[in-house]
């Protein structure tokens, strides 16, 4: 017998409820098909079949199933099981919010162009490749984010006319789907997540599910709310096991279910540093449970537009270039029975200012030249000191806007250099400029 508390959490999820007449419930589990229908003063079961039915005769079915001898005459407060596959629906669609890179949909057995507010309806094949990414939004509000290398299929996204209530079904079969479920308002309500070796479902919450390649297991963790999950195809007759927030479960292709603590948020040292170099650096605190990190990358809190996502081991994660601006890290901790852990967000800014140098001697004297990238107004500064680092530089030219110096009265001796800029954005809604210096090299001079 499953603790209270999660009693309490499955009657809140499959609405075993007590109704008052008239009013449509879900059945005691949430994919057993059946609803419940209370008889109010003037319903007639043809009535009800005209109305709701997809088939006016399908009311023998429903006749038969609840063992009805008279369907003209049906007492007040009279409760009716009604398999869902019979009751009328209207099409709901989900709205591409957001996407990044190669995205393939299929619908109908048609291939469609992403197009960002495009409707994506019941029966599509989602698939992101290398490098893309896309955010769906459904039409009570819900979000579901893909990553790169992931396939997802829209099995059910309907509203049921009898209940008014919504039906949404995902199949993950392939990579990860990041499901942010508002909460369900109605009993009837059902949002649920497929796998090949497991089902979960919810109401109202922000969890993660993941298909492991290689193995086939399908993990669920749980950010924020709670999620029930079960081994196999159906949460009828299965075990159900509750994931509260900051927990996983682990269904294998041999139907074991385990529950597992996510590890905690990681900590990023140094949060407040531009990222300006070529490469994107997030160097995140040593933990001795982890075996590697993921970091996403989005222009938004809310991790609707993705831009870029990596995975590593050990604590250092760089990414690609991205353009300058402000950006939202959502960086996670990865265990090595597979779960990922919670997440810790960041902001951080883009703004991209490289510098590098070189010097040599030519015909007229030593030559020094630098090189860089970014946007903006570059001034350079050339700094030159004699036999130490320390010592007081005996050539400093500021303001330089050129890219070489050629310094022809140099004494025998060794120097140490280097070269520095001050790069003024050219977005008038963020003047402050970056300042960045090379390491200094040295340069024996021999004349």
């Amino acid at each position: 017998m499953p603790p209270s508390g999660l009693r309490l959490l499955l009657a809140l999820l499959i609405g075993a409820l007590a109704v008052a007449p008239g009013e449509a419930v879900a059945q005691k589990q949430p994919d057993s098909e059946p609803v419940t229908y209370v008889f109010k003063r003037g319903d007639t079961l043809f009535g009800l079949a005209n109305d709701y039915l997809r088939k006016l005769s399908d009311y023998r079915t429903v006749q038969r199933l609840n063992r009805i001898a008279d369907p003209h005459h049906m007492p007040v407060g009279t409760s009716l099981r009604i398999p869902v596959a019979l009751l009328k629906y209207r099409p709901s669609e989900a709205r591409l919010s957001a996407f990044r890179g190669n995205i393939a949909i299929v619908s109908n057995g048609q291939n469609r162009t992403a197009v960002a507010g495009m409707t994506i309806g019941e029966g599509s094949n989602i698939k992101t490749a290398a490098r893309s990414f896309l955010t769906l939004q459904l039409e009570d509000g819900s979000r579901v984010s893909l990553p790169s290398n992931s396939h997802v299929r829209i099995t059910r996204l309907r509203h049921i006319l009898l209940t008014d209530s919504i039906d949404y079904e995902l199949a993950v079969d392939k990579g990860r789907m990041r499901s942010k479920v508002a909460p369900l308002e109605r009993k009837a309500d059902r949002y649920r997540v497929r796998t090949p070796v497991a089902v979960s479902a919810v109401r109202g919450t922000d969890y993660r599910t993941r298909v492991d390649e290689m193995s086939g297991t399908a993990f669920s963790e749980t950010v924020e709310g709670e999620v029930v999950v079960a081994a196999g195809e159906s949460l009828s007759g299965a075990t159900l096991l509750s994931i509260p927030a900051g927990t996983g479960a682990a269904a294998t292709v041999t139907g074991a279910l385990a529950k597992a603590e996510l590890l905690p948020p990681p900590e990023l040292l140094d949060p407040a540093k531009l990222q300006s170099e070529a490469e994107l650096q997030f160097a995140v605190e040593p933990s001795e449970p982890a075996v590697g990190h993921r970091i996403s990358i989005a222009s938004d809190a809310g991790f609707v537009d993705i831009v870029a996502e990596t995975m590593v081991q050990g604590t250092l994660l760089e990414l690609p270039t991205i353009p300058n601006g402000r950006y939202f890290a959502k960086i996670t901790a990865l265990a090595a029975d597979g779960f990922e852990g919670m997440p810790a967000t960041y902001s951080f800014k883009r703004q991209l200012s490289t510098l590098g140098g070189s010097a040599d001697a030519g015909d007229f004297g030593y030559r020094f030249k630098w090189f860089g990238e970014g946007e903006g107004t570059r001034y350079y500064r050339l700094q030159v000191l004699k036999d130490s680092k320390t010592s007081v530089p005996i050539i400093d030219e500021t303001g330089l806007s050129t890219d070489t110096v050629t310094l022809s009265d140099l004494a025998d001796g060794e120097y140490f250099w280097r070269v520095g800029v001050i790069q003024f954005s050219s977005d008038p809604d963020d003047p402050e400029a970056i300042e960045k210096w090379t390491d200094f090299e040295k340069m024996t001079v021999a004349n």
